[in-house]
């Protein structure tokens, strides 16, 4: 029964003893305010930095996820490669010319997995609307490369098989093209003129951004495609073929059938190169997606570096103020405090900071990642997972460097301490 009202008492004591500790502590951050400002700063700058360079490299990959739902895997693109004419060299600028009308509907006829397809030329040429002028990169499609891209008309409506048939002089407008030449008024019905050509503006397009190939789309025009060879080109073949296959396990084999049919009416083999190239949306997001991934191994090991170097500041501001009151501790050992009581106040003190840093760390990195996402033009992404595992690293990290201070002031010998000037 003594035994037991001692240990309570001794409890007690202790409870009194950690109670009394952490006044102090408190009291001890608020008289230092401007130190206790800074190794909160120190803290609260390696979480933000930490979480913003993560949500950066996410912010990339869910663009590349973006892009590629937006246009489907189930899409294949033979493009003509640029002429090597000139001594097996590529000639800037110049495509050959052999990707043609019978080609095309060869595929359509050969490859039963094909569910839409559009040819495409482009070129980039003078446009002249509303008293403006610029040159934007113009290109002649089907109907069907809008539903192939899933891409919506924002205001008016786009061109059909009667326009393509005629040749009509219509024309949809990319946003950036729209608003650069009508300055936010709607351009529906109003005239423009491409190359001197004038064509009716039928459409603008959804914003759409930059695609999987580096194209801004919202910069482009877009006309029929027989208006487009005839009336502004004048030519008769393509840049390129856009096909969607129906079933995705059917896209390999389809993949090989356009490239063995094309070899075979081009008549290349291993003597001479292919004069074209095919490449299906899935193989381009998993270059892309493989490109992210290495991005987002670096940023996570420059967010460590953050971590790292915020607590070695927050290391510097506790070693100097262990320093700086030395002559405190010997006076305190003096009068009966043991060394776990100085071990305990010192890493109270640098660990509330550190806490308290990383917690307005984890507010800054929200509002970090947003401006950064704006300014870079990637989507905003806010992982919550990272930004925990990154304050929880943070805790880690500050609490190892700050034991190595509070270690040192529990060691130092009384008579020492009192001696020091």
């Amino acid at each position: 029964m003594e035994s037991r009202e001692r240990r309570s008492d001794r409890g007690a004591a202790q409870l009194r003893r950690y109670r009394h500790l952490t006044l102090a502590a408190w009291q001890q951050l608020w008289r230092y305010r401007s130190r206790s400002l800074l190794v909160m700063t120190c803290a609260a700058l390696g979480v933000t930095g930490s979480i913003a360079a993560v949500n950066y490299a996410a912010g990339g990959r869910q663009l590349v996820v973006d892009q590629v739902a937006r246009l489907g895997t189930n899409v294949i693109v033979v493009s003509a490669l640029q002429d090597r004419g000139g001594g097996g060299r590529a000639r800037s600028g110049s495509i050959v010319t052999t990707l043609r009308e019978a080609d095309y509907r060869a595929l359509r006829r050969e490859l039963p997995a094909i569910a839409r397809s559009s040819a495409l030329v482009s070129a980039g040429l003078r446009l002249k609307a509303a008293g403006l002028s610029k040159v934007a990169p113009v290109v002649g499609c089907e109907p069907d490369f809008f539903r192939i891209k899933h891409w919506a008309v924002a205001q008016g409506e786009g061109f059909d098989d009667l326009h393509l048939r005629r040749s009509a002089r219509v024309a949809l407008l990319g946003a950036t093209v729209a608003s650069d030449l009508y300055k936010g008024a709607s351009p529906v019905g109003e005239r423009l003129f491409i190359n001197r050509v004038p064509f009716e503006v039928i459409g603008v397009l959804a914003e759409r951004g930059q695609g999987l190939d580096a194209t801004n789309e919202d910069a482009q025009v877009y006309v029929p495609l027989s208006a487009a060879m005839r009336r502004l080109l004048n030519v008769d073949h393509f840049n390129s073929l856009v096909f969607e296959v129906a079933d995705f396990a059917a896209l390999p084999g389809a993949v090989r059938e356009i490239t063995a049919l094309l070899r075979d009416r081009h008549r290349t083999g291993a003597l001479r190169p292919d004069d074209f190239a095919v490449l299906n949306q899935q193989e381009l997001a998993s270059t892309r997606l493989a490109a992210s991934a290495r991005l987002g191994f670096f940023v996570r090991w420059i967010g460590l570096s953050a971590l790292i170097v915020a607590g070695v500041g927050v290391l510097a501001m506790a070693w100097i103020t262990v320093r700086d009151r030395t002559r405190e501790i010997g006076t305190r050992r003096a009068l009966g405090a043991t060394a776990a009581d100085v071990f305990y106040q010192f890493a109270l003190e640098a660990m509330v900071l550190a806490v308290a840093g990383a917690a307005c760390g984890l507010a800054l990195g929200w509002g970090v990642s947003r401006i950064v996402a704006a300014r870079s033009g990637l989507p905003f992404v806010f992982d919550t997972g990272n930004a925990a595992l990154a304050f929880a690293a943070a805790i880690v990290v500050n609490l190892a460097f700050v034991s190595w201070p509070a270690r040192r002031a529990a060691r130092l010998d009384p008579i020492t301490a009192l001696r020091h000037a």
